[in-house]
């Protein structure tokens, strides 16, 4: 006994450790409470069949960027006179009908003095400027007084760049360029980007 009142720490020490070792075994054998008894684990059901996504319906369209221009329509050739009955050919001949009138060709374009920066309407760069140009439309107040009649005409002129003028409403932003409303311009579609 002399020795466990030298040693008590030793004893006190051993003795937890045994008590924390059988406490561990025993507790392992005999479940106490429901947290130590396994539910059984039911699998997820399965679906029968495994679902397939959902495809979209394609469908092919010819993009229309590569549309080839469609050709200008051409007057319909004159009518050659009719020759005259032998019962009058006694009578002078008539003249000849006149020819048609060569159609007028479109305006000359404004002068490079008059015409305006259309890259100034958003959506319009240096290409589809000269484009434009090249149609005879230089001036922010041509565009402003478009028609949708003028708009289907000349739409289809613009190529890879059709529908831009609706898509971008170059009508109103021609607009507000063609009084010079600089602040209602950039209220309504943002910094002009240059000077008009």
């Amino acid at each position: 006994m002399m020795w466990l009142q030298e040693n008590w720490i030793v004893a006190l020490v051993v003795a937890v450790a045994a008590v924390a070792i059988l406490w561990w075994l025993f507790a392992r054998r005999k479940p106490d409470t429901f947290d130590d008894v396994a539910a059984p684990v039911a699998e997820p059901a399965r679906p029968a069949k495994p679902l397939e996504p959902v495809k979209p319906d394609i469908v092919a369209a010819e993009p229309a960027r590569f549309k080839a221009p469609e050709p200008a329509p051409t007057p319909p050739p004159a009518a050659a006179p009719k020759p005259a009955p032998a019962a009058e050919s006694a009578a002078p001949e008539p003249a000849a009908p006149p020819e048609p009138a060569p159609i007028p060709a479109p305006a000359p374009a404004a002068t490079d003095a008059a015409a305006d920066n259309l890259q100034l309407l958003k959506g319009v760069g240096p290409k589809l400027a000269t484009l434009l140009n090249s149609l005879g439309i230089t001036r922010f107040d041509q565009i402003a007084g478009w028609t949708d009649a003028d708009i289907a005409e000349i739409d289809p002129q613009l190529g890879t760049f059709q529908g831009r003028i609706t898509r971008d409403n170059w009508v109103d932003q021609a607009g507000f360029l063609a009084r010079r409303d600089k602040a209602g311009f950039e209220a309504k579609y943002g910094a002009l980007g240059g000077e008009l």
